[in-house]
């Protein structure tokens, strides 16, 4: 589930790691991995040996904690699963945990030392987490990756997130960085004879109008012009910020650090959205609503725009037209506003996946697990994990991939593959007869990367540990604020004092560790 996370003012956490690392460097190819340079693919995980020889080895066991969104688990017992596992040579016994309970599982993991061999991390920032990775606890995989051409060829930008002091505990889960985009819905826009917004100001007219001169000529006052929901109010402060020119969640100047929240730019999106508020132009119950009633009230035709991620557009049309086939929606280029185009960068991955040394026990093992990871990168092995079984899930069709089974046989087989995913998708074959907004969707992720204004500190969380320690206070008293401002409880006076309180919990002493973090990285 590529899609889910939650904003709350200033979290785009960094799912980093720390460890006081160990293990050499090693020398030549990894165990079960081709040498640099040549095909992964000749040379299984857990098959052939450093030297290149092709002697059978026995199945490398791997046991996997990761999480699972859906009311049910998955299975690794169906073909597409087997047929990883054949084409691996592994053994996979994998723990799936709910979301819902993921980061506590992963504590009790750790106090109980009761760790598999890969083990996924989300939330990186709880005490525990961050405790184990401090006191040494997770291999340094940095020396290793230059020996597997795949893994070596992932992108170090998204590396050097999850960097500290230099050093690479972790492989990360790639996803875009500029996956923040503006859906609408067209009908509405041509049953009120509108133009598609290009200015936050016509986007404010645009929801005013979605509002108040039933769109959808039902005659009933029953529409809202955007929804939020109330984890940080969904997607609404990340697009509308960026819109401003607001920083991505901290700036950066001279070495020194200032919380987004604390900026003007940030405060005149946190007007712009007041307005929405007062003028009951958004949904007036959001700090309850989940994201999934939100959801479902978009499908509804309950809102006419729609602040979300591109890669959802395809499905955000399907759902739409199951309750009306009329319904159509268009894309919104990136909004314009006085500083002109911008886009929060996310972290560029969800999750990391890290190598206890508790379980991987010698550093021939964690090369054959890193082999697997790398393996896992081939063309085929990313289609499997992407399509399935050629011949069973899917077949070529010119040159793209056409799905042979029902969506709901599909979805069960490919349940919790996706998961174990670490490609960038760039291997993976197109879908045939895609519609042309999820193409457009794709093509703009691309192309908005060019636009992206990163987080400057996303390496730097956990050289504070004040901010290890206080981000979840920290955060809060800003979140807080910020949905007390937006409904109008407290004036630019108050929310002075929320910056004040905020500094006074232990913000400026995460200020003065990140410049001192930040000043040691450029030596």
């Amino acid at each position: 589930m590529k899609k889910r996370f939650s904003f709350i003012v200033y979290t785009l956490v960094a799912l980093s790691v720390v460890t006081a690392g160990c293990g050499g460097g090693g020398q030549g190819s990894p165990a079960g991995s081709a040498p640099a340079g040549n095909t992964a693919s000749s040379q299984p995980a857990g098959a052939g040996s450093a030297s290149g020889t092709s002697t059978p080895k026995a199945p490398l066991k791997l046991s996997i904690m990761a999480t699972y969104y859906t009311p049910q688990p998955p299975t690794n017992q169906n073909e597409v699963w087997k047929k990883l596992q054949e084409i691996t040579n592994t053994q996979i016994d994998m723990t799936w945990v709910p979301r819902s309970a993921f980061d506590d599982k992963v504590s009790v993991s750790i106090a109980s030392n009761d760790l598999p061999k890969v083990m996924l991390a989300l939330n990186s920032s709880s005490p525990a987490l961050v405790n184990a990775i401090k006191s040494g606890l997770f291999w340094e995989i940095g020396p290793y990756l230059k020996d597997y051409k795949n893994l070596n060829a992932l992108s170090k930008v998204q590396f050097e997130s999850t960097k500290i002091q230099g050093k690479t505990y972790s492989l990360y889960r790639s996803r875009p960085l500029a996956r923040f985009g503006v859906t609408i819905r067209k009908d509405w826009l041509e049953n009120l004879n509108l133009k598609e917004p290009k200015t936050p100001e016509d986007m404010y007219e645009v929801m005013k109008a979605f509002t108040k001169n039933d769109p959808d000529k039902n005659g009933k006052d029953d529409t809202y012009g955007v929804l939020a929901f109330k984890d940080g109010q969904g997607y609404l402060i990340p697009h509308i910020a960026s819109w401003f020119g607001a920083p991505n969640e901290w700036k950066e100047e001279g070495g020194k650090f200032t919380p987004a929240f604390m900026t003007d730019e940030y405060l005149q999106a946190l007007k712009y959205i007041k307005r929405l508020y007062d003028e009951k132009l958004i949904n007036q119950d959001f700090v309850v609503t989940e994201e999934q009633q939100m959801n479902t009230m978009f499908n509804q035709g309950k809102a006419g725009v729609n602040l979300g991620l591109f890669d959802d557009v395809g499905k955000i049309q399907l759902e739409l037209k199951k309750i009306n086939p009329q319904a159509k929606i268009a894309i919104v280029d990136t909004i314009a506003g006085p500083k002109g185009q911008h886009i929060w960068s996310q972290p560029g991955y969800t999750g990391v996946y890290l190598f206890p040394k508790s379980s991987v026990k010698t550093e021939a093992e964690l090369k054959d697990i890193l082999a697997f990871f790398d393996r896992m990168q081939e063309p085929d092995a990313v289609n499997l994990l992407t399509w399935g079984v050629e011949g069973k899930q899917y077949k070529v069709n010119g040159g793209k991939a056409e799905k042979t089974v029902p969506d709901d046989t599909f979805n069960n087989d490919m349940l919790g593959l996706g998961e174990l995913r670490i490609d960038d998708g760039s291997k993976e074959l197109v879908m045939t007869g895609e519609d042309p907004l999820t193409t457009q969707g794709k093509q703009l992720i691309k192309d908005n990367a060019k636009l992206v204004v990163s987080n400057p500190a996303l390496s730097l969380y956990f050289e504070s540990p004040t901010w290890s320690q206080k981000s979840n206070e920290l955060r809060k008293i800003a979140s807080d604020g910020t949905v007390k401002f937006i409904m109008g409880k407290i004036d630019e006076n108050e929310w002075k004092k929320v910056q004040d309180d905020w500094r006074k919990a232990g913000g400026d002493k995460v200020l003065t560790e990140f410049a001192e973090a930040f000043a040691k990285s450029k030596k």
